[in-house]
């Protein structure tokens, strides 16, 4: 059995953990809540995209736009989105898994592919595989401000329109709600993937009875769609660094919350033992003085 001392310095030890672990926990969950908020008060102008999405593609007389439309270009790219902090859980390891997956994909049907990534912590993994990044996104904290927003779509809306890029996908971890958050593939370029994501997880339900048609357009619908293709862009591209962010925060709330509590146990653990050592320890002088004594 270990010293009496040895025990304590171990359960000091412990309890500076449960400390530290506690205290990046708190941090975490006033983030999170303070992303949550901004998560679900957006959720109203998101419906009113998808409302006009649902517009335009079921429009009559279809909208042939370059955004809308396939190109021939063998070369995909890819937004991955990380974290620059650990000790969330499997958070980066999903995301990392997710990227492996398209890299092998891209050289098993001979595609070429672009990998542009954010968070420090899959930077590092990324340049660990050898695998080659075009940019990386490390100039803002957490979430970019909107003019870099529009920067970063603009740069890919441009590839995409000159045939440099034949898709753009954006691989983070999706925010459904605080029980269910899970690492998956946006498909933002062509835009005609990216409706079908907004109108299928659309809370409110376009009436069916209005139709395309049913407005008068001034600019036409053409020239409102240039102008509402980029802004869908955008807009998905933020929502991406927002759920990426909440979901970071809250799986390192749950990581280090059980972290905290295995520290609280262990340190329970300990106390027991140092008491049996103690009981054991005063017991044994006991009895070398009841001895001397007898003696």
């Amino acid at each position: 059995m270990a010293g009496t001392r040895q025990i304590l310095e171990r359960r000091r030890a412990v309890e500076d953990v449960g400390k530290v672990t506690h205290t990046m926990e708190t941090v975490s969950a006033v983030r999170y809540q303070h992303y949550y908020k901004r998560w679900a008060g957006g959720g109203q102008f998101y419906d009113s995209l998808a409302q006009l999405a649902y517009l335009i593609v079921t429009a009559e007389q279809a909208i042939e736009h370059p955004l809308m439309l396939d190109n021939e270009s063998d070369c995909n790219a890819i937004l991955v989105i990380g974290s620059d902090r650990g000790l969330c859980g499997a958070y980066n390891s999903n995301i990392c898994h997710l990227v492996e997956v398209h890299t092998d994909m891209a050289r098993r049907f001979g595609k070429k592919v672009k990998i542009y990534a954010r968070g420090r912590k899959v930077v590092s993994y990324l340049n660990n595989r050898g695998v080659e990044l075009e940019a990386i996104y490390n100039e803002f904290a957490e979430l970019p401000t909107p003019g870099e927003v529009k920067a970063i779509a603009d740069n890919f809306i441009g590839q995409y329109a000159a045939g440099e890029i034949g898709r753009l996908s954006v691989v983070y971890t999706r925010f459904y709600s605080p029980a269910s958050q899970r690492a998956q593939t946006l498909v933002v370029l062509p835009v005609a993937e990216l409706i079908d994501d907004l109108t299928t997880r659309a809370t409110v339900i376009w009436p069916w009875e209005l139709a395309f048609e049913d407005f008068l357009l001034s600019p036409s619908a053409a020239e409102i769609f240039d102008g509402l293709s980029a802004l869908m862009v955008r807009s998905s591209l933020s929502a991406c660094f927002l759920e990426a962010a909440v979901s970071e925060h809250l799986g390192r709330v749950v990581a280090m919350r059980s972290a905290t509590d295995n520290a609280n146990e262990m340190a329970g653990d300990l106390i027991r033992e140092y008491n049996r050592a103690r009981q054991s320890q005063i017991t044994a002088e006991l009895l070398e003085i009841i001895s001397g004594t007898i003696t």
